[in-house]
């Protein structure tokens, strides 16, 4: 039961001051002067921060405050004057926040917001928002809430005159975006928030900007921990270092000494980060000349059942230092993760895997309290790891149930979550609408967001402001529309703005369904001195480590997918070799079924696994197994497998400019009597919205293109007319009613192809379509050649009449492979299935 009297509200503090307090009516300007004196004690105090550093000397100061803010808290009722009410109320949040109170900083806040919108005195209920927002996301730790207080108090600080108060807005939206992992949005409202500096007062609130700014870059440049383009990482912590040093003169010109000595530490954790993405490209350049990861044979790959590295020794000093840096001290899941670290370096396993476990359960907590799809998934981008660690100790104890429960929270969380709200929030077709809207603006907004960035970052910007001028009017637009649209869901579908969190399939459902189903499942994950491989069959799991570093990795997707960019490249047939031995050969001999299904992790996503080549007998790994794929087992889980495509409804259209394309879908129509085929003129956007639904199965031979920057608006082209723009992006497919369609081909260039985040998202049009409601997929991951596509349909859709589609794909690709015109793996390896 919870304690109704367990914290003391904002309210009660009135009440309390009201019974102890005679009632004695002062004058007016007695209520003032207290609530002037108050606020200048939180004043004295945070200015006492800046220039000492020192958070707790003052702290009866703030309680005294806290007494002079309620007294005239009490007279402001008493005069039933509103604003000042609000105001003395904002502060009395605020000091409630200081001393860590942050329930009853809530309630203060609140109540100063409903004063504040009676009085309609915008600035208040601007300053109660941002309070809230603070409160939410500092102490409550409700991301969600903390995001949505914000962006009211942004639209609401827009129109008024003194803009203190919108710079105040942006910038702690920066803060918010920034820990929800949205690094350009937030560097986006951090220089909207800077471009107001010449019109605001406290030249002192630019210090916290250029920090701010200064975290973005340095996040970017911590991407290199995961990927190896160092060039961009060395220009971002060139950037930061550039804020940071903004930041520092501000706080010296200012007498912040205690600012400035807290920046001048964040300068020397810079350059440790210089240092360690140093280290890490000297070790990927060691690892590109050496020749070890060149097998010819098995016996050539190091595979064992090891995991952890073991007892580390740990520097004299670093464990102190680390204690004093306050990393370890907070209850939030990166300080829990670090002494889990700390332990494991000193031998103590036991309690390290414990802390390790805690920081995934608080980390869980957090993502639950993120509101919306794409911030669940940018959120896990530094944090990804804390769920690797315990996974390998558990693998270490063979606890393969809980390691495997592990791996799963950390593959396309926010896409399986997506999947289970969907018919929870999105049972009509104006809901469907609603959301594709509303992605599709988000999208364009984060794009338009992503242009911005690049133009400010350049070392010439200046010769950019016209383009920054009109790409800043483009994201103002799209911000109105994007509010209309967050309106109008809120009111028709308000589930959408909650949704809920997703549970991973277990080992053992999982292996009862893969026993019904007749299927074998390959799980990797890329880690950076390993590769764990997962094979799980109905009965059996093993698990093993394989020595190929990230790094490797990242180089053989590179050189594999070169040689298959065209007919007139020369295959790597080497590669292909190699990979089959690191990723297929040591779990091999305990494939039993005849298909396969690939969970891919970071760059394996860029792969076909079907052309990878068995050395022993130079046969390809899809001419011997079904291969399909599945951005994880929890999501492969919730898809209905199709046994065959017979008798079922077909809506099939083509691109008449197309060379092959209508004949193409002549073809295969014919097995599919109950059909719509659309040939003689391109489909419009409408119509496929109208008619698809109707169908089990859709087939496009259209144009597709892939957008690397934002793969949400890589789009199929269809006709242009009335409201269609003629491009159906992936965004907007969403919004596509397939819940009974079984399956959708895809045959258009690049539309398997994704962008396979460090969070284990997977974005691209599967993501869309699977949302959409199909079971199955067949895309293409580059582009294609219009003949050897219509022989792999041909094939594809006679042989699926009996068949399943993983073994139609299989027989399809002998097909074309044995036809002496498209021999090179370009024509007959592109097309990947997802699904059972």
């Amino acid at each position: 039961m919870v304690n109704p009297f367990k914290h003391i509200t904002c309210i009660l503090q009135v009440l309390l001051f009201l019974f102890l307090v005679p009632d004695i009516c002062l004058p007016d300007n007695t209520y003032l002067l207290m609530q002037k004196k108050g606020i200048g004690r939180i004043d004295s105090f945070i200015d006492n921060f800046r220039k000492t550093g020192d958070r707790t000397s003052l702290f009866p100061e703030l309680l005294h405050a806290e007494q002079e803010l309620a007294a005239s808290l009490d007279g402001f009722i008493r005069m039933e004057d509103r604003p000042a009410a609000a105001l003395s109320l904002i502060k009395l949040g605020d000091v409630s926040r200081m001393l860590g109170k942050w329930d009853a900083a809530m309630d203060c806040y609140r109540q100063a917001y409903k004063l504040a919108a009676i009085a309609k005195h915008a600035e208040y209920q601007s300053k109660a928002l941002m309070g809230m927002a603070r409160a939410e996301m500092y102490g409550l730790r409700n991301y969600g809430d903390a995001a949505l207080h914000i962006e009211e108090a942004v639209q609401l600080s827009a129109g008024l005159q003194d803009k203190q108060y919108l710079f105040d807005a942006l910038d702690y939206k920066g803060q918010v975006r920034i820990y929800r992992g949205d690094l350009i949005g937030a560097a986006d409202s951090l220089n909207r928030a800077l471009s107001l500096v010449p019109q605001i007062e406290d030249k002192a609130l630019k210090y916290y900007v250029y920090l701010d700014r200064a975290d973005v870059y340095q996040k970017l440049a911590e991407k290199c921990d995961y990927q190896r383009s160092f060039e961009p990482c060395y220009e971002a912590l060139e950037l930061s270092k550039a804020d940071y040093e903004k930041a520092l003169q501000i706080a010296r010109q200012m007498g912040f000494h205690g600012l400035a000595s807290q920046t001048e530490g964040f300068l020397r954790r810079l350059e440790i980060r210089r240092s360690m993405i140093k280290s890490q490209e000297n070790f990927h350049k060691q690892l590109i000349r050496s020749g070890i990861f060149h097998p010819k044979t098995p016996d050539d790959v190091l595979v064992h059942e090891n995991f952890i590295s073991g007892t580390q020794n740990i520097p004299a000093g670093i464990l102190s230092m680390i204690q004093q840096s306050g990393a370890m001290s907070g209850g939030d899941p990166r300080s829990v993760y670090i002494q889990g670290l700390m332990h494991e370096m000193q031998g103590d396993s036991d309690r390290a895997l414990k802390l390790y476990r805690e920081a995934v359960v608080l980390l869980e907590k957090d993502r639950r309290n993120l509101k919306e799809e794409k911030s669940r998934g940018t959120f896990l981008e530094d944090k990804i790891e804390f769920y690797y660690t315990p996974m390998l100790h558990l693998l270490e104890r063979g606890q393969c149930a809980e390691a495997f429960e592990l791996m799963e929270r950390s593959r396309s969380r926010a896409m399986a979550d997506l999947l289970a709200n969907k018919h929870i929030v999105l049972s009509d077709e104006a809901s469907r609408s609603s959301y594709a809207t509303f992605l599709r603006l988000k999208t364009d907004i984060a794009a338009l967001q992503k242009s911005l960035f690049e133009y400010r970052a350049k070392p010439d910007s200046e010769k950019y402001s016209g383009e920054i001028v009109a790409e800043e009017k483009k994201i103002s637009r799209l911000e109105g529309e994007y509010r209309k649209v967050m309106v109008r869901m809120a009111k028709n579908s308000p589930r959408l703005q909650q949704m809920v969190v997703s549970e991973p399939v277990s080992l053992k459902k999982l292996q009862h369904s893969m026993k019904k189903d007749g299927y074998e499942i390959l799980e990797y994950l890329v880690l950076e001195s390993q590769l764990v491989l997962w094979h799980i069959s109905g009965d059996s799991v093993r698990v093993k480590s394989v020595f190929l570093p990230r790094s490797e990795v990242i180089k053989k997707v590179e050189a594999l997918r070169k040689s298959l960019k065209g007919s007139h490249s020369e295959f790597n047939r080497q590669t292909a070799g190699e990979l089959f031995l690191f990723l297929i050969q040591p779990i091999l001999k305990w494939v039993k079924a005849d298909h396969l299904v690939i969970v891919p992790h970071e760059d394996l996503n860029y792969i076909p696994f079907q052309v990878l080549m068995n050395t022993s007998d130079s046969s390809f790994l899809g001419e011997r197994f079904q291969i399909s794929y599945a951005p994880s087992a929890t999501i492969l889980y919730g898809l209905e497998k199709v046994h065959n495509l017979k008798g079922m409804h077909m809506l099939a259209a083509a691109d008449p400019d197309i060379a092959e394309a209508p004949d193409e879908v002549f073809t295969i129509t014919q097995w599919y009597p109950q059909n719509k085929t659309v040939t003689d003129f391109l489909l419009r956007e409408h119509q496929l919205k109208a008619w698809a639904g109707r169908y089990n199965i859709l087939h496009l031979a259209v144009h597709g293109r892939f957008n690397a920057s934002e793969p949400l608006l890589s789009y199929l082209e269809l006709a242009e007319g009335g409201d269609d723009d003629g491009l159906m992006t992936a965004a907007e497919m969403f919004g596509l009613p397939l819940d009974k369609t079984r399956f959708v081909v895809l045959s258009a260039c690049e539309t398997g192809r994704a962008q396979a985040t460090h969070a284990n998202e997977v974005l691209g049009m599967v993501r869309a379509l699977l949302y959409a409601g199909a079971d199955s997929l067949i895309l293409s991951s580059w582009k294609v050649d219009s003949a050897s596509t219509a022989l792999w349909m041909e094939t594809f859709y006679k042989a699926v009449q009996t068949k399943s589609p993983g073994e139609a794909a299989r027989l399809a690709l002998k097909k074309v492979k044995g036809n002496r015109n498209f021999e090179h793996p370009y024509y007959w390896g592109p097309f990947m299935m997802t699904g059972k």
